[in-house]
């Protein structure tokens, strides 16, 4: 019973149905205590992420305890390997994060999603204290420990490696509601699960998540590199440079045995 394709597709589901029901009752309890005002937002959504985690570790540490007992445990060291694993990471996450949104920006997608628009709005309406914590620090972690840390190895555990990171980029967009962020999050999410095939960490794709989110941030907030976003020469000229380098660090991963 327990290897049918209808048990399968459950183990992966299960933990995202978790993950939203305590993220949607921590909301609505938030609303009640914060208000439902768009200053508030981001402080909802970063005490909401911090309480999936346990939930989500739950899952988690059991899979990796599976895991390490058939395979053992691979220990971590400081050396040069690690230090060039995670500047590949923070440097993939930054710049295909930046080539991606500037391409969205460059396209009629955001003008044409009323969500996207109400829900950048609602984002950047608080203090940036919150989104800097937020969406560069504790979300990413909740979203890489479900995302990547159970649904990919679990999608790659039941159907191999590349039905494994098409289809867990595909859910982390699917989860993002709207089109803007559907495409941002599939081809993000389907960067990190690469990571994490080729490096073996989770903690790899926080980094690069954490990049991309932080890289975003400032932008919005400090206006840098807002020539970049419009279809001008320089905009498009910066964009390549972008995409070149993002895909020029994947390759080096995949290089990695």
């Amino acid at each position: 019973m327990k290897t049918t394709g209808a048990y399968k597709i459950w183990r992966i589901i299960y933990p995202i149905g978790i993950y939203y029901v305590v993220s949607s009752l921590a909301y609505f309890f938030l609303t009640l205590l914060l208000g439902a005002g768009e200053e508030s937002y981001m402080l909802r959504q970063m005490l909401c992420a911090a309480a999936t985690i346990p939930f989500v570790w739950m899952h988690y540490g059991q899979d990796r305890a599976a895991r390490e007992t058939v395979y053992g445990r691979r220990g971590i060291r400081p050396d040069a390997r690690l230090f060039c694993t995670v500047a590949g990471s923070l440097l993939a996450g930054a710049s295909l994060g930046m080539a991606v949104n500037n391409v969205i920006a460059m396209t009629p997608l955001i003008e044409a999603s009323a969500g996207f628009q109400s829900a950048n709005q609602a984002f950047f309406a608080g203090g940036v204290v919150f989104e800097l914590l937020g969406s560069c620090l504790v979300i990413p972690i909740a979203e890489e420990l479900l995302f990547r840390g159970v649904v990919y190895k679990r999608l790659k555990l039941y159907f191999g490696v590349t039905p494994a990171l098409i289809g867990s980029a595909l859910i982390f967009g699917i989860m993002h509601v709207n089109l803007v962020q559907f495409l941002y999050a599939a081809v993000i999410g389907l960067l990190l699960a690469f990571v994490l095939e080729k490096t073996g960490k989770l903690s790899m794709a926080v980094f690069g998540h954490i990049a991309a989110n932080l890289v975003a941030v400032l932008r919005t907030e400090t206006g840098w590199l807002e020539f970049s976003f419009y279809p001008t020469v320089n905009g498009i000229l910066f964009t390549v440079v972008m995409a070149v380098a993002g895909i020029a660090v994947v390759s080096l991963f995949y290089r990695r045995k």
